[in-house]
């Protein structure tokens, strides 16, 4: 079960969404929550629903583009005893009914085809499903919250999403960062999932050089919070039996020149920003200046806390958000002593 504190990041970026979220988590109204793969929509859509009145209710998540278009309807809208060939005995519910009280999450809404969006339209207007085969509305109780990837104003235009659900969905828009977009929180969600994957596969955390910590700061991460938890669990799982950068390196696929000059992933995006093909000067000497700044007020924030504490490892730790194991790792790698 996930909630707000569920969220890893300190940065302005994820905490302006987290507030944003808070502030309408108790409100009925539909949400719309846009944002890359793998940044966390449905993460942050669990969480509104875990800290609404409908927390005890049905929380029921839908992946619309993994839906066959012949199975779609009778998946969102349940189906009566004998409406096709194959109908169980008795019908089924469909995904609305089985959320009444509660949430229902529409993920990748923009896949949803079209005549199917009309019977959406009709459910947010009315409060209403009717059954594949069936003849009676039954009433519903759900409040609606949908995700995309996809520029929705620009599917309207090519007449792949109707306009009129747009506005009805779009009443409360939030949108998540991308992982490029909130890179000064790679450093607590490395350290976090390190924690857990090591916990996990029973191994011991590895220790991350400075030099690897740079590539992983310098990196874009197109797959976000997604392709860097499973980067990280591909380097636990070889703890000890490859080394982590060759291991980094081969997870987010850098390459190399023929003078042995590195390039940076290239990014399938054209317009990202972040995601170079190969840096210049300028762009290492403010990676430098970011990477040297990060690692300072991590270093400072370790040594505060534990001079706070007095020394007590248990106490730092668990103020900090992460293992023993993490602090001491933490405090190596600084020459920090209790």
């Amino acid at each position: 079960m996930y909630v707000f504190d569920s969220i890893i990041g300190e940065s302005p970026q994820i905490k302006k969404v987290i507030k944003a979220a808070k502030e309408i988590s108790k409100s009925p109204s539909t949400v719309l929550i846009t944002g890359e793969s793998g940044s966390g929509k449905e993460l942050l859509a669990q969480s509104i629903h875990n800290d609404s009145f409908r927390m005890c209710e049905p929380f029921i998540a839908v992946n619309c583009g993994a839906l066959p278009k012949s199975l779609i309807e009778s998946e969102l809208f349940g189906y009566e005893e004998g409406s096709f060939t194959g109908a169980k005995k008795g019908g089924r519910a469909g995904k609305f009914e089985l959320a009444n009280g509660g949430t229902i999450f529409l993920d990748e809404i923009g896949e949803m085809p079209l005549e199917m969006q009309v019977h959406l339209l009709r459910v947010i207007q009315e409060g209403v499903i009717t059954r594949v085969g069936g003849k009676t509305p039954i009433k519903t109780d759900v409040r609606i919250i949908a995700a995309t990837n996809k520029d929705l104003k620009e599917e309207i235009k090519n007449g792949r999403f109707r306009s009129d659900l747009y506005y009805r969905l779009n009443v409360i828009p939030l949108h998540m960062p991308a992982l490029k977009d909130r890179f000064g929180d790679i450093p607590i969600l490395l350290d976090y999932f390190l924690d857990i994957k090591s916990k996990k596969l029973n191994k011991e955390i590895p220790k991350i050089s400075n030099r690897l910590f740079k590539k992983m700061i310098s990196y874009c991460w197109p797959g976000n919070i997604r392709e860097l938890e499973n980067c990280v669990e591909n380097i636990v799982n070889l703890n000890g039996e490859t080394s982590y950068e060759m291991n980094f390196d081969e997870c987010v696929c850098l390459k190399y020149d023929n003078l042995g000059n590195e390039i940076v992933h290239i990014c399938d995006d054209e317009n990202c920003s972040t995601c170079n093909i190969q840096k210049d000067k300028s762009d290492d000497c403010q990676q430098e200046v970011l990477l040297s700044t990060l690692l300072e007020i991590e270093q400072r924030t370790i040594k505060n806390t534990v001079d706070y504490f007095n020394g007590n490892m248990t106490k730092a730790a668990t103020s900090l958000g992460i293992s023993r194991n993490a602090l001491y790792n933490k405090m190596k790698r600084y020459g920090i002593s209790k």
